[in-house]
C-alpha cells in the first residue's frame, strides 16, 4: 500500500469513528446547521437563540447548502458530512502534490482534521475549498476558482482571501468576472425555499450577529495581544497588519508570480493567515493552518532546522 493510500485509508477510518463516537452522544454543530436549515425553510430568523439552538453565524446560503444532510436521518447526514470535510481536503491536496508530497501534508493535517470533525465543524471542508480554488487558478480556470471560493465564502466569509490567487495569472479580469457572478449566484441561492423579502431580512440580522461577534477575539493574534498587554481593542487594525504582511511579497516580488514554488509558498501563508488573524479562531479551525504549514513542509527544499520545527 502507497503512502497516499494509507493516509487515505486513515481518513476514512477517522471519518466512521468520529461519526459513531459523536452521533450516538453528541454530534456537535451538526444539529445546529441541521436546525438552520429547517428554520430558513419554516421562513423563521436564522439568528434568533433557543435553548437547543444558538450560537449560528453562518451565511443562509449555507443553511441551504446544508439541505443534503439535514434532508437524510442524522446518523447518515452526519457521516456525510464528516466525509465531505474530510475528503474534499484529502482531494485537493492529491490533486495538488504529487503523491508523495501529498501524504506528508495531510499526516501534518491528519490530527486538526479529526479534531475538526470531531466538533462536526466545517474548517476541512473550508481548507479543501481554497486549496481546490487555488488549484483551479493555476490551471487557468477562472470559473471553477470562482466557485470554490464562492462556495467557501458563503459557509464562512474568510476563504474570500482566496480571491487573491487571481494576482499572479495573466486572466484577472476574467477570474474577477467569475467571482463577481458566482457571489451574486450564491447570495441568491435561498430564494429558492424563501421569499426576496425575507432572505433581505435574513442577511440583515446576519450582518448583525456578525458584527456584535468581531468584537470577540478567540485564540487569534489579536486574542493573544490582548491577552499579553491586557488591553482589549478592534480586531481590524491588527488584521489590517496581516492582510499587507501576506501580501506584500505579491506586491514587491514581481519578477516571481511565474514560479510555481513562490504561488505554493503563497498558498501555505494564506492558509496560516485566516487562522490566526481570525478574530474567532478557535482549535478546531487549526486545520487550515496545519495544511498550510502541511503543503509548505511537504514541497520546500528538505532543511534540518524545518524538519525539527514541524
Amino acid at each position: 500500500m502507497t503512502a497516499r493510500r494509507g493516509l487515505l485509508a486513515l481518513y476514512s477510518a477517522a471519518v466512521l469513528f468520529v461519526t459513531l463516537q459523536k452521533g450516538l452522544h453528541h454530534p456537535g454543530n451538526f444539529l445546529l446547521f441541521r436546525g438552520a436549515f429547517e428554520r430558513l425553510v419554516g421562513g423563521e430568523n436564522l439568528y434568533a437563540t433557543a435553548p437547543d439552538y444558538f450560537g449560528y453565524l453562518y451565511t443562509p446560503t449555507f443553511a441551504l447548502l446544508f439541505a443534503p444532510f439535514a434532508l437524510l436521518p442524522p446518523l447518515f447526514g452526519l457521516l456525510l458530512w464528516n466525509a465531505a470535510n474530510a475528503f474534499t481536503l484529502a482531494g485537493a491536496v492529491t490533486r495538488l502534490l504529487p503523491p508523495r508530497a501529498a501524504a506528508v501534508a495531510l499526516a501534518v493535517a491528519f490530527l486538526d482534521v479529526v479534531r475538526s470533525l470531531q466538533n462536526s465543524q466545517s474548517n476541512a471542508l473550508m481548507a479543501g475549498l481554497i486549496v481546490l480554488g487555488f488549484l483551479a487558478a493555476e490551471r487557468g480556470r477562472p470559473a471553477a476558482a470562482a466557485l470554490a471560493i464562492a462556495a467557501g465564502a458563503f459557509t464562512k466569509v474568510y476563504p474570500i482571501a482566496a480571491a487573491s490567487f487571481a494576482v499572479p495569472h495573466p486572466r484577472r479580469g476574467r477570474a474577477a468576472l467569475a467571482l463577481g457572478a458566482a457571489v451574486l449566484i450564491f447570495a441568491a441561492l435561498p430564494l429558492l425555499v424563501t421569499s426576496p423579502a425575507l432572505l433581505a431580512q435574513q442577511y440583515r440580522w446576519w450582518a448583525a450577529e456578525t458584527t456584535r461577534d468581531a468584537a470577540l477575539h478567540g485564540t487569534s493574534v489579536m486574542g493573544i495581544l490582548a491577552t499579553w498587554l491586557g488591553v482589549s481593542w478592534p480586531s481590524w487594525p491588527v488584521q489590517v497588519a496581516g492582510t499587507v504582511a501576506l501580501l506584500a511579497p505579491l506586491a514587491l516580488r514581481r519578477a516571481r508570480w511565474p514560479d510555481p514554488g513562490f504561488r505554493l509558498v503563497y498558498l501555505s501563508s494564506l492558509l496560516i493567515y485566516v487562522v490566526i488573524f481570525n478574530h474567532q479562531a478557535e482549535s478546531a479551525s487549526y486545520v487550515l493552518a496545519t495544511t498550510g504549514i502541511g503543503v509548505w513542509f511537504a514541497t520546500a527544499p528538505r532543511e534540518r532546522w524545518r524538519d525539527m520545527l514541524v
